[in-house]
């Protein structure tokens, strides 16, 4: 009966957005139709709801479920600024989080605080963020997954924005990868971490790739899409730093500047890896794909496509490349046995797979200029995100999760090789743009 209650305040939420969509005008592009984005603001609510009723009604443990572990945290944290609001402070801006009279409050926490050694994800900001929505939402975990559905809804439009004059032939087709992708609908749709790295990685793009705005407020959004992404996936923030230096950084700075800067920042990398294999950074990629197979071991995983512990070295490393990139890009196969979710997330797959071919042969566009780096830029963050994931993730379930941050970028490059106007032509007579 409580719950009841909430429907009101959601429905109230959802019509507010949508009305801002119908009235804001920073949701007004040309060859876009408004109706068209609230259909795919829809979408995500209905994937957020479908998530998290998964994770409620089907998948019944909600200790070992990600959402209701981040949500448990933020509701103590919440409560924490009525009971000591010094405390809350420090706990939510970071600032003496582990001092005794703070941190006893984080005692109770699933998630909030991490193992130092773990530098591949981190989960504060999230829980920090779902903390904040907690006082708008009367800690109602569906409306705190439609709240931050709005604000990845608006990071990803931003990307459309920023995306749309490389496909000025054919913006429409900025739909698929963006907004019409079930398995990055559904991940992003939830309270986990893959809604909040594309917003970080939308706000950066646009800030690097969007000729228009003023310099400084665009270098502003560029560091806040950069300090989201680190405050979730470190990993994800040094590929995304790595693969920039083919970013064309539109009047952001001088082209003088811009190639001084890739020389500078291409030394800086052959720095820091020099540096990262001295200090052992191989060993803590094998620590990380070891302690997934633990855990895969010990909660008897059904998905597990790899349960052979590795060595520490960075031989054994590299040895599991061609492995992972398989892996990640390929799985789930259709014809393996697994529950319908592996099922469908695996039809979806080899779909995604088909297609890219697909225009691969038939309507092959040799890019240049400016969209040649940005084809680079793609194709090398896509890569190297499935070669993470593949190395630390040898569990199917968590690769579907995890891969949607990589697989966008993949069609993206694939969709800058592509000659859209053959393309448009072609669908024209079965879509109307």
């Amino acid at each position: 009966m409580v719950q009841l209650l909430y429907i009101p305040l959601y429905t109230l939420y959802a019509g507010l957005f949508i009305r801002l969509i119908f009235k804001w005008r920073f949701f007004e592009m040309e060859g876009v139709n408004k109706r068209h984005l609230v259909f795919f603001f829809l979408l995500k609510v209905i994937a957020g709801l479908g998530l998290t009723l998964i994770y409620t009604y089907y998948y019944t443990d909600q200790s070992k479920a990600d959402i209701y572990r981040y949500f448990a945290d933020s509701k103590i944290i919440s409560s924490v600024l009525f009971k000591n609001p010094i405390a809350w402070l420090k706990i939510m801006t970071g600032v003496g989080t582990f001092e005794p009279g703070t941190f006893k409050y984080l005692a109770n926490t699933w998630h909030f605080t991490h193992p130092p050694g773990d530098f591949i994800t981190s989960n504060a900001f999230l829980i920090r963020l779902v903390s904040l929505l907690n006082y708008l939402s009367g800690y109602n975990i569906y409306i705190d997954t439609l709240l931050v559905n709005c604000i990845t809804f608006i990071s990803l439009t931003l990307m459309f924005k920023a995306l749309r004059p490389y496909f000025s032939a054919f913006p429409q087709i900025l739909y698929w990868p963006l907004f019409l992708m079930p398995s990055l609908v559904f991940w992003s749709s939830g309270l986990l971490k893959e809604g909040l790295m594309m917003t970080g990685i939308a706000l950066y793009l646009n800030a690097a790739l969007v000729t228009s705005g003023n310099a400084w407020r665009r270098g502003v959004l560029m560091l806040v899409g950069l300090v989201i992404v680190l405050q979730t996936k470190i990993y994800v923030l040094a590929v995304l730093l790595l693969c920039s230096i083919f970013l064309p950084f539109k009047e952001l700075f001088r082209s003088r500047v811009l190639l001084t800067g890739r020389l500078v920042f291409c030394l800086i990398v052959v720095v820091s890896i020099g540096y990262g294999l001295n200090k052992g950074f191989c060993e803590k990629v094998i620590d990380k794909h070891n302690e997934f197979i633990a855990l895969a071991i010990s909660e008897h995983s059904g998905t597990a496509i790899d349960t052979q512990f590795v060595e520490p070295g960075c031989g054994n490393l590299i040895s599991l490349f061609p492995k992972a990139m398989v892996n990640t890009i390929m799985t789930p196969f259709i014809w393996q046995k697994g529950n319908l979710f592996e099922m469908l997330f695996g039809a979806e797959n080899l779909l995604f797979i088909i297609a890219l071919l697909f225009l691969l042969v038939f309507y092959f566009k040799k890019p240049s200029g400016d969209k040649l780096w940005l084809v680079l830029f793609c194709m090398l963050f896509a890569a190297l995100n499935y070669l993470g994931i593949g190395i630390t993730v040898p569990i199917v379930g968590a690769i579907v999760h995890y891969r949607v941050v990589a697989a966008p970028f993949l069609l993206l490059t694939v969709l800058l090789m592509t000659d859209l106007e053959k393309l448009k032509q072609r669908l024209s007579g079965l879509f109307s743009f």
